[in-house]
This record gives structure tokens, sequence and C-alpha cells, in this order.
């Protein structure tokens, strides 16, 4: 003990810790002009369609009373009777293709913005209004080929300026970003100065299941052959060296899943000698 306090060497025991796989991803801020054009042209085929059913109600009702009359061979002409058949006939193909329009405009909305956003149009959401008026913003948010299959619930924006917003999950989005090919996801955030169409923006995802660890503080950390490195305490006043891996950057140090346990110890201060000295030990002196 007294020498690796001369040294400068101190250790610590490491306690347990938890964590979750982050990655990064590019993200887009969406236009949401056509989704404006979209709800003002469904309202315009919604009133369109109920028009079509009021002039085919009143068209059924009066070609039913006059098929009534002309069937019991009263006091109906053939040519009164054949013209409300037409009108309730072309009635009625007016309510088809009113309804045909509606849906293919829900089908367009659908393959261009997701199942989600065309749920929220038709059925009238509030959260939809709050888009159309850009108190929130879609965020399109694009995951490598070989990266994690599905999106997390809820992500982080970097914002320009250096600053940070949630985000809430939306869909999957069906659109392709052509820079990365992979798969792309909605999100919506409330709206922040700075936001706008088009702005590009970094998406921070914790991706994967919890994993159970230690965390290193950087000054256990010594590098070596452009690896990572600490070294674990064996026994009073002896130690080894341990490579730890750099994928899951913890604050001001790393998160260690692998090679160490809770209850270990290793050294806080004083790696680095303790390295110098390892290697100056092999050096053979020459003959």
């Amino acid at each position: 003990r007294q020498g690796q306090s001369r040294a400068g060497i101190e250790v610590m025991k490491l306690e347990p810790a938890h964590t979750q796989r982050h990655v990064t991803a590019p993200a887009l801020v969406l236009d949401v002009r056509d989704l404006v054009t979209f709800s003002a042209n469904y309202a315009a085929a919604q009133a369109n369609l109920r028009k079509a059913e009021n002039n085919l109600g009143v068209s059924q009702k009066e070609y039913d009373r006059l098929k009534t009359l002309y069937s019991t061979q009263q006091n109906v002409s053939a040519k009164t009777f054949q013209s409300a058949e037409g009108t309730f006939l072309n009635d009625q193909t007016d309510v088809q293709m009113a309804r045909q329009n509606l849906e293919f405009a829900v089908t367009a909305l659908r393959q261009s913005w997701g199942d989600e956003i065309a749920k929220w149009a038709v059925e009238g959401f509030p959260i939809f209004q709050r888009i159309l008026s850009r108190h929130d913003m879609l965020v399109q948010v694009t995951l490598a080929a070989d990266g994690p299959a599905n999106a997390p619930p809820e992500i982080s924006l970097e914002l320009p300026g250096h600053g940070r917003t949630a985000a809430r999950w939306v869909s999957r989005f069906p659109r392709v970003d052509p820079r990365i090919q992979g798969a792309s996801f909605l999100y919506r955030t409330p709206e922040r100065g700075g936001l706008a169409p088009g702005l590009n923006l970094v998406a921070d995802l914790v991706v994967g299941p919890h994993l159970q660890g230690v965390v290193v503080p950087s000054s256990a950390i010594v590098w070596w052959r452009g690896e990572a490195w600490v070294y674990k305490q064996v026994a009073a006043g002896k130690f080894t060296r341990q490579r730890v891996s750099t994928d899951n950057p913890a604050g001001d140090g790393l998160f260690v899943s692998a090679g160490l346990s809770p209850g270990e110890s290793i050294v806080r201060a004083g790696a680095q000698a303790l390295l110098s000295e390892e290697l100056r030990s092999q050096i053979q002196p020459e003959g």
C-alpha cells in the first residue's frame, strides 16, 4: 500500500450499472404543405359526397313513388317513370364516384405519409391540426441499412445552436432517404425556434436491450496500440491489464459489459505509470 501511494496509484471498487446502446441517425424536418392541400381537398370531397347522397335520397324517393304508381297502371306515363329512373341511376353513380374520390385521396395520403397520419387526417385528430398549423413538426429519421430494424418510442434531436428536444414516435415512414437507403421512421416534436422544413438534424436513439455492466472513469483508461485498457487488481499490490470496449461512452468514461464485474477493483489513478513500468520491464537489455 505504501508503494502504491508513492507511485500515485489509487484503486476503486466497481459498482453495478446498466445502459442501452445509443446510435445516431440523420433526421430531416418535413414540409407539410401537401397535408394542408389534402385537408382542403378532402373537406371538399366530403362536401361533394354529402351533396350526392342528398340528391340520391330525393331521387330515390321519387323513383320509388313513380315505380309503384307505374306498376299499378295508375296515371303515370312511361316517359315520366323512365326520367325518374334515369335521375336515380345517375345520382347513384355520383355517390359511387364521390366515395371513390375520397378513398383514392386517403390511399394516396397513406402511401405518402403512412397509416397513422392518414388516420389522424381522416378522423380529425387535434394533433393533425397542430401539424397543419406547425405547432408540431414532423421529422423523418432514417437508420442505416445495417442498423437496428426498429426505432424507439422517443428520441432526442440535436438542434441548431447545440440545444436538444425530444421527439415522439408516429409511425414507419413510407419514403426512402436517397442518401442512406435505410428504414425511415416518422416522429413529431413541438415547434421550436430554428426548426424549419428542410432542416437537417442529428437524432440520438436508444436501441436494443438493457445491458448490465460497470462504468469505468476516463482516469482509469490507458491507450496502447489503439485500444483502451484498464488495470484490474488481482491481489494486494498486483494488477493485470484488461482491454475494454469503447462502444458505449458513459459521461466521462465508458460503460463496460464484458471483462469487468461489479465488486472488482481497478486502478483509478496511476494507470499510465503502471503501463510505463510494464512496457519497461518487457525491454530486454542488450548483452
